[in-house]
């Protein structure tokens, strides 16, 4: 599956309701006030990949995007997420939006064609847990029409996967000096931005208090939608012949 960055989109003929998607993701991050200021200067540069499409191809597109952040170098890497932007599901509230994006997630798992890596954790309780596939560890964050006081989670006209390699997230925006500079940036946006506070399981990765998968699916009101992680390691695969980084 091709995958096709800020240029390709905006010069392709997309369906109707890709298109109302692409022109209100692409409104919302080029604003000055939205909070991730890396999503907006990589919207600016051009640098998001981005697929329309049905939950029955998001496989193959983090295939192709597993594929694509191989052979870069970890901030490089880190610098070109990937928006997954699906169809809203009708009629659909918040917790069901919560189960059926986790379910997403597992059946993704289930079906990787590379093991899970040896340095990530199993475990999502473990502070360095992450969600992994095509052997990489990947942040995800999850975007739904039904985000309306948390403004900076809400895409009314899709339901967005936004998927970011974890290796150099962490170098620029970690427990380091410059790290902890831009996450404050973002947390002092964020309480501006949305019509909440900002949630308060938002910590950096590896620390005692972080709990990596809390921050995938934001809830609207900071009440926790699961004590628990939906999510189980079920892979037993060997690593593949030619590997990459794992």
């Amino acid at each position: 599956m091709k995958l096709l960055r800020v240029a390709e989109v905006e010069a392709a003929e997309l369906p109707e309701w890709a298109a109302a998607a692409y022109a209100e993701i692409r409104d919302k991050v080029l604003d000055e006030a939205f909070p991730c200021t890396f999503g907006t200067v990589a919207q600016r540069r051009g640098e998001i990949l981005y697929a329309f499409i049905g939950p029955d191809q998001l496989r193959d597109a983090l295939i192709a995007y597993t594929e694509f952040l191989r052979p870069l170098e970890p901030v490089a890497a880190s610098l070109t997420p990937f928006a997954a932007v699906m169809p809203p599901l009708e009629g659909f509230s918040e917790r069901e939006y919560f189960d059926n994006g986790w379910s997403l997630l597992q059946r993704l798992h289930d079906s990787d064609p590379y093991p899970w890596p040896e340095r990530i954790p199993k475990d999502p309780d473990d502070p360095k847990w992450s969600y992994c596939f095509g052997g990489l560890p990947l942040f995800v964050n999850f975007k739904t029409p039904v985000h309306t006081n948390r403004k900076s989670r809400r895409t009314e006209r899709s339901f967005t996967l936004l998927f970011q390699s974890r290796d150099g997230f962490d170098v620029v925006a970690g427990d380091s000096v410059q790290g902890r500079r831009a996450r404050d940036l973002i947390r002092k946006k964020l309480a501006a931005y949305d019509d909440v506070s900002v949630y308060p399981e938002l910590a950096h990765y590896a620390t005692a208090a972080n709990r990596e998968w809390r921050q995938y699916f934001v809830p609207e009101d900071n009440a926790p939608l699961a004590r628990e992680c939906p999510f189980h390691v079920t892979s037993r695969r060997a690593a593949p012949s030619s590997t990459g980084r794992s």
